[in-house]
């Protein structure tokens, strides 16, 4: 054991697990409120301020702006959103609220968390998480992206084609709407950095690229049965664009698997 690995194992030592758990509970307790009082104060920030003067006449929150840009964009013509409940619109406000404080303490969030495992890593292993991140960010945008602009406008067609052939009003609750473009938006997002994860265990050691190859097929499988879940679209379609980059990204997983295990055979004495 080396003298970083010893002084390692003694300042662990010198904290106790409840000093660890109140460690904890207090970065958490930050997140906590980062995320409310930013999505509080962002989410419903007027977008002219003079609506602090004239309410509710000229108040206008930002989260009405982004919701009515979502409807804008992804609700086909035709069809109308309707409140199903008395609660349901004020359901929608506080679940963006809570995406936008989610995203505005992004940065408070890694940190925090960060700060709380750092003592506990190694050189190699922050190397690893710096290494992890960019890609996982990247990916995840992408698959919200693809999400937006392909995924959901799809889907809305292809769901009122089945009411309005089946000879009902194009009606969709409000609530509905705003949770399936969340759903959707998080869901792919968090579907593409699979691959990633897959790479990050064969770094690790606990997968080989072998595993990865002889098991894409089920993988792929796999992919499918959860997109099918996530995506309301009671056809194929969506599903197989949806897999189509996937595809793609864990190919691309693949090869840089092999890079790692080429890379860790090659550094070896």
């Amino acid at each position: 054991m080396g003298l970083e690995e010893i002084e390692k194992v003694e300042d662990e030592k010198r904290m106790t697990f409840w000093e660890h758990l109140d460690e904890l509970l207090t970065r958490l307790k930050i997140i906590f409120i980062s995320i409310v009082a930013s999505g509080l104060i962002i989410g419903f920030w007027p977008m002219d301020p003079r609506g602090f003067i004239e309410f509710p006449g000229m108040y206008q929150p930002i989260i009405s702006i982004i919701l009515q840009k979502m409807k804008s964009d992804l609700l086909p013509s035709g069809t109308s959103l309707i409140a199903g409940g008395l609660m349901d619109t004020a359901y929608i406000y506080i679940m963006m609220a809570f995406l936008i404080g989610f995203v505005v303490s992004s940065p408070i969030i890694g940190y925090e968390l960060y700060a709380f495992i750092n003592p506990a890593l190694y050189p190699s292993e922050r190397r690893m998480i710096a290494k992890f991140l960019i890609p996982f960010l990247g990916l995840f945008t992408f698959g919200v992206i693809m999400a937006y602009l392909l995924i959901l406008p799809l889907t809305f067609r292809i769901i009122i084609w089945f009411i309005v052939t089946a000879g009902a009003l194009p009606l969709i609750n409000i609530k509905d709407f705003y949770l399936m473009i969340i759903t959707l938006l998080v869901g792919s997002g968090l579907l593409y950095t699979a691959p990633l994860f897959l790479v990050t265990l064969v770094r690790v050691g606990i997968l080989s690229s072998k595993n990865l190859t002889e098991n894409r097929k089920l993988l792929y499988v796999g992919f499918l049965v959860i997109t099918a879940v996530i995506t309301p679209d009671p056809t194929i379609i969506t599903d197989l664009i949806i897999l189509i980059p996937f595809m793609i990204i864990f190919e691309a997983a693949v090869i840089a698997a092999k890079r790692v295990e080429k890379g860790r055979t090659a550094n070896r004495p």
